[in-house]
């Protein structure tokens, strides 16, 4: 809901322009996020968000560029007077996929733009997929092959027209739904990683560290932490950040949440930071203030299909029109 607000402030917003909004909001530094940039048709993302064409990615740096400065998180949680000099931009990626190595990284270096990765530990070395890029791969075979549709309704005993959004409906518990369905559209998922690997190996994850990239852990295989107890969260946490420590030799521990950090509760993202199992924590609520230096808010980037500055001045108007109502900050 959110987003359609967002999208429809757009006209507004461009009226007025960033940066007067980043010094009336008094927000100046943003976290925005993407996950992917390809050319390429990819079968296990396109049904779920439209992602940058490698132009349009380098089009938004250029205009994110011309107002914020970039630099590393570590950078950011080390400053002790934020508002000084240019506004700031820590960039980030999640889910850990291949271009992040093959196409952002150049882009990146090129560029002289510090970003953060955040990973799902088992899915480093394509040892497993992410259940919503399944259920992308198989919506994909299923619009472009009649026969598949028809199975896979038969298997689902529903009508044809209703397997698409099904598929679209299956939640993290669910997943093995999608995996009892692929052999009857024939499709199998770890031939499609062979073929063309999701993710990136370690290789190429630590490469990304020796030129000077940050990673961060975002759960095991991108967990719904709404659908977890406190306990669970927090031991999601601790085995992802651990994990990479060990795995790459790195000393910060950051951490995405998989999805949202909604329905994290306060005492779990407390014992988090108090208890330093995690030096800094993002969420996806969009530009918003929360109580805790550590409690990050990112700004979605893909979701909206806009270029970047519409998407920033669409964010900082819906800031801006909260700010009355006290709804620009998180309750914790």
């Amino acid at each position: 809901m959110a987003d359609k607000h967002k999208r429809n402030l757009v006209p507004f917003a461009r009226m007025i322009s960033l940066k007067s909004m980043v010094h009336l909001s008094g927000q100046f530094t943003i976290f925005p996020f993407y996950h992917v940039v390809s050319n390429k048709h990819l079968p296990h993302i396109r049904h779920l968000y439209r992602y940058r064409k490698v132009y349009e990615f380098e089009d938004d740096l250029e205009e994110i560029l011309r107002l914020f400065h970039p630099i590393s998180l570590a950078e950011y949680l080390d400053d002790s007077n934020r508002k000084t000099g240019k506004p700031k931009m820590v960039l980030s990626f999640d889910d850990g996929l291949a271009e992040c190595y093959q196409i952002i990284a150049p882009i990146l270096k090129k560029k002289g733009v510090p970003a953060l990765f955040f990973l799902n530990n088992n899915f480093i070395d394509n040892r497993g997929l992410f259940y919503r890029y399944k259920a992308s791969i198989l919506v994909d075979r299923i619009r472009s092959d009649c026969k598949a549709l028809e199975n896979a309704a038969e298997y689902l005993v529903i009508p044809e027209e209703q397997v698409v959004k099904a598929l679209q409906l299956v939640r993290y518990h669910q997943q093995p739904l999608l995996d009892a369905l692929a052999p009857v559209v024939e499709t199998d998922f770890e031939q499609y990683m062979k073929d063309s690997p999701v993710y990136m190996n370690s290789g190429q994850v630590k490469e990304l560290i020796d030129w000077g990239f940050e990673i961060g852990g975002h759960s095991a295989d991108h967990a719904d932490f709404a659908s977890l107890d406190q306990n669970e969260m927090i031991s999601e946490v601790r085995h992802s950040v651990e994990d990479l420590q060990q795995r790459f030799g790195i000393k910060y521990r950051y951490f995405s949440f998989p999805f949202t950090s909604h329905g994290v509760t306060e005492s779990v993202i407390d014992t988090l930071l108090n208890e330093h199992i995690a030096g800094a924590l993002l969420g996806t609520a969009g530009l918003k203030k929360t109580r805790k230096p550590g409690f990050i808010q990112r700004i979605p980037m893909e979701g909206m299909a806009l270029q970047a500055k519409d998407v920033l001045k669409a964010e900082y108007f819906y800031y801006l029109m909260k700010v009355p109502l006290g709804r620009n900050r998180l309750r914790y």
